[in-house]
């Protein structure tokens, strides 16, 4: 055999066989293809956000307050009723409003309209001291003294400060004659020189 068809022999058997060598091994790890992501799904659109409640009531509420008060100390409550109205009207969750009416329903001897007020008033703010005083007042008009003295409780204990007026209000008279009258005050030390009837 000559050299030349050792040599073309050669290559085809370098060719039949050798190039597995050159091929990527059947062991060899091979990475698998990166797995494509989902794209992220794009943000909502922003809602309409609906206007925040007012903190509190407005200049305006705060004036209908103010005048109906004035009407009140000219006992002109038809006038203060009017104003504390408008100022619910502007701010219905004016419980210091709600309360003032309920003590102008009062001077009327409308009872249930100022009752009513009195149960919306707590509602809306139930640590109101002026709102137990009313209601204090409310019970003792109706000469039920056991809810007028748990009022009265409720009132000191929420930080009513205008001792005068346990001594001089007259609607207090009916609850001030009861012996407990003067232990709540006392229990809340508030010590009334003399207590009017």
């Amino acid at each position: 055999m000559s050299q030349r068809c050792f040599v073309i022999l050669f290559l085809i058997v370098f060719v039949l066989y050798g190039c597995d060598k050159f091929s990527p091994s059947k062991t060899e790890e091979t990475k698998p293809a990166p797995i494509a992501q989902a794209p992220e799904p794009a943000p909502a659109p922003a809602q309409p956000q609906p206007p925040a409640a007012p903190s509190g009531p407005s200049t305006d509420a705060k004036l209908n307050l103010q005048q109906g008060m004035n009407y009140m100390r000219a006992k002109d409550w038809d006038n203060a009723i009017s104003e504390f109205t408008l100022a619910i009207q502007k701010y219905p969750q004016y419980d210091t409003a709600y309360s003032n009416r309920a003590v102008a329903y009062m001077q009327q001897k409308k009872f249930n309209k100022a009752m009513d007020d009195l149960k919306e008033a707590e509602k809306i703010n139930p640590k109101n001291p002026n709102t137990h005083y009313n209601f204090t007042c409310w019970y003792s008009l109706q000469n039920q003294l056991d809810r007028a003295l748990d009022s009265l409780d409720k009132t000191l204990q929420y930080g009513f400060t205008e001792y005068d007026a346990f001594r001089n209000d007259p609607d207090l008279s009916n609850v001030r004659k009861h012996p407990e009258f003067r232990k709540i005050l006392e229990k809340h030390k508030v010590f009334l020189k003399q207590v009017g009837s």
